[in-house]
């Protein structure tokens, strides 16, 4: 049996075991297992921040109570045509666990492509390490002029629990299972997402933002999540470590 169908095995099993969990562990309920503060900061080192709603495709695909943050960081201003733009937000489930699911099912429905899913450790001081996923994404834009031309982009995220943290789905229902039975703890699973673009294929007054690498709009991301996730996920403002799974 190849690893791929024993991968696929594997994911059913625990996707069954987190169901059958589900049904008949006790609700969640608001501040139960919350691992995130709900608002994202107004400016961070060398960004300012406007709040914006979450996407439409968002609202329609998840249940109701599910809760959102949302944000564009600005470097160095809204107003600046050749400054960095990155994207932020936290999706918070509710009272239906299936408010939480792969982030890749709202790229496709915003006619993104996935090229490339690769996962990503980031160093946060003190020891302490956060795991994301890198998703590589593109899809196909008009200009002004009526050209066409692809445009990508990198799609980080990761699921945040009362103090866990991975950015894997098949992670995320492990300690789900694991923490309910031994700990009597019912996550209400958030996850972060924070998207920029590659704008190497692109003039500053096509795209609005400054020219920049794969390389260099990776290196741009990894900071912005060292600096933001202190700010909204409790594990790593209140202790000095937090649990993560692959």
């Amino acid at each position: 049996m190849t690893s791929f169908v024993w991968r696929g095995l594997i994911l059913a099993l625990l996707t069954a075991g987190a169901a059958a969990l589900c049904r008949f562990s006790p609700e969640i309920t608001l501040g139960n297992g919350l691992g995130v503060v709900m608002e994202l900061p107004a400016t961070l080192p060398g960004f300012i921040s406007e709040p914006c709603d979450p996407d439409p495709v968002e609202k329609k695909l998840l249940p109701a109570d599910t809760q959102f943050a949302k944000a564009v960081y600005y470097s160095p201003a809204p107003t600046a045509a050749s400054g960095d733009v990155v994207r932020c937000e936290i999706v918070l489930s509710g009272a239906e666990r299936r408010s939480i699911h792969r982030p890749e099912v709202c790229l496709q429905g915003q006619g993104w492509t996935l090229l490339e899913s690769t996962t990503r450790k980031l160093p946060m001081g003190e020891g302490r390490e956060l795991s994301v996923r890198d998703l590589y994404i593109r899809k196909d834009i008009t200009l002004k002029d009526g050209t066409r031309r692809p445009l990508r982009a990198h799609y980080f995220y990761w699921f945040i629990g009362q103090d866990v943290s991975t950015s894997s789905h098949a992670g995320r229902i492990w300690l789900t299972l694991r923490d309910n039975v031994t700990r009597g703890v019912n996550h209400r699973w958030a996850y972060a997402t924070v998207l920029a673009l590659v704008t190497d294929n692109f003039t500053t007054a096509e795209i609005g933002e400054r020219s920049r690498s794969d390389e260099v709009t990776i290196a741009l991301m990894e900071k912005f999540i060292r600096d933001i996730a202190p700010r909204f996920q409790k594990s790593f403002m209140d202790s000095p470590r937090v649990t993560t799974a692959n």
